[in-house]
C-alpha cells in the first residue's frame, strides 16, 4: 500500500468515526430518555436523516442507509429499543448493536468482513467514552438538506 493510499485511507476513518461516534451516542440519549414523546422522537430521527420512520401502536422502526451504514431502529417505548448500526462497502463486516441492556460492537459480522471494519471497531471502541465532543464532521452531517 502506497504511502498517500495509506494516509488516504486513515484520513477517511478519522472523519467516519467523528460522524459515527457523536450519531450512535445522539440516538442512544434519543432512545434511552425517560421524558421524550413518541412523536418528538420521530421528529428527532428525521432530523438525523431518517426518513422512513414507521410509528405504529407505541412502536417505531425505521431502516435508513446513511454514509456507509444501514441504521435500524426498533423502539417499543420508553428505554425500550434495538439499535443496529451495519457497515457497507468498505466497512462490511462492522456492527454495533445497542440495546437499553448494553453495547456490543463486532468487526466480523459478515461472510466476508473489510479490513477497514477491524479499524473502525477499534477506533470507535477508542473513542466511545463520556463526555464526547460533537465533531464538525457531525454538525455539517445534521445540517445536510435531505
Amino acid at each position: 500500500m502506497t504511502h498517500i493510499h495509506l494516509e488516504e485511507k486513515n484520513s477517511d476513518l478519522v472523519k467516519t468515526v467523528e460522524f459515527l461516534v457523536p450519531f450512535t451516542k445522539t440516538i442512544v440519549e434519543l432512545l434511552s430518555s425517560a421524558t421524550i414523546k413518541e412523536w418528538a422522537l420521530v421528529k428527532e430521527l428525521k432530523m438525523l436523516h431518517m426518513d422512513k420512520v414507521a410509528f405504529s401502536d407505541g412502536t417505531i422502526n425505521t431502516t435508513s442507509t446513511i454514509k456507509n451504514f444501514s441504521v435500524s431502529i426498533m423502539y417499543v417505548g420508553i428505554r425500550n429499543f434495538i439499535l443496529t448500526i451495519r457497515g457497507i462497502d468498505e466497512y462490511d463486516g462492522f456492527c454495533i448493536i445497542v440495546t437499553n441492556k448494553g453495547i456490543v460492537v463486532n468487526d466480523n459480522s459478515s461472510e466476508s468482513p473489510k479490513e477497514l471494519a477491524k479499524d473502525l471497531k477499534q477506533s470507535f471502541l477508542d473513542n466511545y467514552k463520556s463526555p464526547y465532543l460533537i465533531t464538525d464532521t457531525f454538525l455539517q452531517f445534521r445540517n445536510e438538506e435531505v
